[in-house]
């Protein structure tokens, strides 16, 4: 495979750069993914659109991340509605999948008549998988010309797929991270209210912070009403105000692109 520029760095390294660069500076994993797709689709020496499809929490309900073009997104859709495709495949196997002309494609039951009725011809699927991670999704090229995906352009395909598994891994745990600093930070802010509450009904009827819990309780149940919202009407009803709550902000990771 020759490179484009013998004295500078590979494509590969120069995709790595550029990955890198998108974590960097995207504003959080959606961010990242689109702007994933829209490398993709330029990566390689050939027209292409590109998507990414996640699977749901229970692996069974996928859906498209990011699409560098509205057809494909609802092409995917389509995939997705009939259970069948390469793309779906791949998601379920880890193994890559190519079709060079959906004409001469006896697979995927339903998808070459789709793909032929949406203008697509070939087609490249391959799975994106974090180190030390199952199959986290897929990267899927289509193109509207037969044979697109040579032999040289799949193994271009498959190292960017490798280093965009990597940059997905590493985007996934800075959002897993900061989702569960906002869980955090959520539980946190709704004990305060509570221990706001507690203190009000402990100095009205002069109980223990335990019998003063019970008696909140109690109240949420007969009422039918959160105890957090419970306890932010009686807040409210005695200062005047809604509860305030000081927020805790995580440090800026990667993925929430700190701006000056």
């Amino acid at each position: 495979m020759t490179d484009e520029h013998p004295s500078g760095p590979g494509r590969g390294e120069r995709t790595l750069a550029r990955l890198q660069t998108l974590l960097l500076e995207a504003d959080g994993l959606d961010d990242f993914l689109r702007e994933l797709v829209r490398l993709a689709a330029t990566a390689l020496p050939a027209p292409v659109y590109c998507s990414i499809t996640l699977s749901g929490e229970k692996r069974s309900h996928p859906y498209t991340a990011a699409a560098s073009d509205e057809l494909v997104e609802l092409f995917d859709q389509r995939q997705y509605e009939v259970d069948e495709g390469p793309c779906l495949e791949t998601l379920r196997t880890g193994i890559p999948h190519h079709i060079d002309d959906v004409d001469q494609e006896d697979r995927f039951g339903a998808f070459p008549g789709l793909a032929r009725a949406n203008g697509l011809r070939s087609m490249l699927a391959l799975p994106l998988a974090p180190p030390r991670q199952h199959v986290a999704g897929v990267l899927n090229m289509y193109s509207t010309e037969v044979g697109a995906f040579t032999g040289p352009v799949r193994e271009q395909a498959a190292v960017f797929a490798s280093h965009a598994s990597g940059a997905l891994g590493v985007a996934l745990k800075f959002a897993g991270q900061q989702q569960f600093s906002l869980d955090l930070q959520s539980a946190i802010a709704s004990r305060t209210v509570i221990d706001q509450a507690l203190g009000i009904v402990m100095s009205r009827q002069g109980c223990t912070a335990e019998r003063a819990f019970n008696i909140l309780t109690r109240a949420s149940q007969t009422r039918n009403i959160k105890l957090r919202d419970l306890a932010a009407d009686l807040v409210r009803n005695v200062s005047g105000e809604a509860p305030a709550v000081r927020p805790l902000w995580p440090r800026n990771s990667p993925l929430r692109g700190e701006r000056g």
